[in-house]
This record gives C-alpha cells, structure tokens and sequence, in this order.
C-alpha cells in the first residue's frame, strides 16, 4: 500500500502548482517515453518546506505503478485480495472508477507492475502475468483482453511481467517472452495479432519497448532478457540484436544507409 500511495503522493505534489494546466501524461515517461515535459513555468525549486499536499490516497491495494493522466483523470493501478485494479481519479483526488483487469502479481514482490496507457478514449494496461486487457477509458466497459502467455507461450520471469504497453498508431506493442514471438504488436481496437517477432524466443526483462527514428525508418527498440534489440515496428522484423549478457556481442547489424 505505501508503494501505491506514494506514486499518488508524488503526482499531487509535482503538479500541485499546474494541475489545472499541465499538458497530459498519457502513459509511462509520458508522451513519447522520454520522460521530458514540455511545460512551462515550472519551479525552479522547491518552496521551504516542499510542495503542499493537495490529496492523498490510502486504498489503492499494493503494487508499483507510476500514474498517467489524460483528459482531467489520473490513473494508476493495484493488487487487492489477489486481483489487480485499474483506478481512475479527477485532478483533485476524487474516485472516479475502479475496474479489476484479473489476477494480479502475488509471487515475489507482489503488487502491480504497470502503469496504464491511454489512447484516445481506451486504456489498456498489462498485469504481472502478461494479460493486456483493454478498457473504455471512461471505465464503462471491458473491451477485450489478451492472456499473452497462453495465446504466444510466453515464460514469465522473477519479479513478474514489468511493462506498460505501447500503443503506435492501430498497435499494441508488448514483450510476450514466447517462441517466435519475444515481441508482439496486437490490433489495438480487437486485441487480435498483427505479427510477432520471428526469430526471437527469449523472456521480458523488466523493460518498456520505445520508438526512435532513423535513415527515414520507424524503429521499435527493447531490452530482453539476454539482449536489447531493434525490430521494423510494422512488421516486427528484427534489424539488430546486442547481448547484455557476459560479454557485449552484436549479433546483428543496421542496414547499409541507416545511421
């Protein structure tokens, strides 16, 4: 629960004096995963004695999720009793909704891992046990779920799947940890496949998939458990592979042209 709550905490205290303002942060490091707000205006430092508290909250159950925020609502996640939860609050600490996406991560360090994304009026979050469910971002309704490790064979890893989903144009991108399918891009309206990465069959490793562009070419990047690699994120054909394990080996390489 302190883990939870703090991720509440900290979200009233940074925003305290731009709430009202400040730009949307629709999933995990924010607009584009860098982790970089374009706002203006903001401190330069702290006040004497920190930032007003504005609200808090004690009942999120247990887990280590980050927030987002979207269109006036903060969301974050939990583990109750078993279950994980979506949470849904107005600016200002209001309960908005509250909505279970199945089991949640009880092993070791139990809690939730995943911080939601938003995509227009869907969320969808992915639990400890690598089930993406997709929800109205209202709270209304439950529009799909995917439990990839049935559906791709993926292995789960110590801590639990660690990952919040990346949502790129109709994809929903996520490390499945299965056979011929390491990485895998879902339809984001049906949950239905689109491809998955032939050729890698290696585990998550606690990492959330980003997206650069280079020589002209879209690229989706993400560590896994044994290497970090770089995949065509239209067609999840891999482009290069580095392992991190004992010594650096590049196992793959950019095309001719690419930088």
């Amino acid at each position: 629960m302190k883990n939870q709550m703090c991720s509440i905490l900290l979200i009233t205290a940074i925003f305290s004096a731009s709430m009202c303002v400040a730009g949307d942060w629709p999933q995990f490091r924010g607009p584009d995963r860098s982790g970089m707000s374009s706002e203006k205006g903001l401190l330069a430092k702290w006040p004497d004695g920190g930032p007003n508290l504005l609200w808090k909250n004690e009942s999120l159950g247990k887990g280590y999720s980050s927030v987002s925020v979207a269109k006036g609502l903060i969301y974050t996640t939990g583990v109750e009793d078993g279950k994980g939860y979506v949470y849904a609050f107005t600016l200002d600490g209001k309960p908005k909704w509250k909505k279970s996406y199945g089991k949640g991560w009880t092993g070791s360090h139990s809690g939730s891992r995943t911080a939601p994304t938003i995509d227009g009026d869907r969320l969808y979050v992915m639990s400890g046990h690598g089930n993406i469910v997709c929800f109205s971002a209202d709270g209304s309704k439950k529009i799909w779920s995917v439990d990839t490790a049935r559906e791709f064979g993926g292995k789960n890893i110590k801590w639990g799947i660690s990952e919040s989903v990346l949502v790129d144009g109709d994809k929903v991108i996520c490390t499945s940890g299965g056979l011929d399918a390491s990485i895998v891009a879902l339809n984001k309206k049906t949950g239905k496949t689109i491809w998955t990465s032939k050729g890698l069959s290696d585990k998550s490793a606690y990492c959330c998939p980003i997206v650069l562009e280079s020589g002209g070419k879209r690229l989706l990047i993400t560590m896994l458990s044994n290497s970090v690699v770089c995949l065509d994120i239209e067609t999840g054909k891999l482009h290069w592979q580095v392992e991190h394990t004992g010594k650096y080996k590049i196992s793959a390489v950019m095309p001719s042209g690419w930088t």
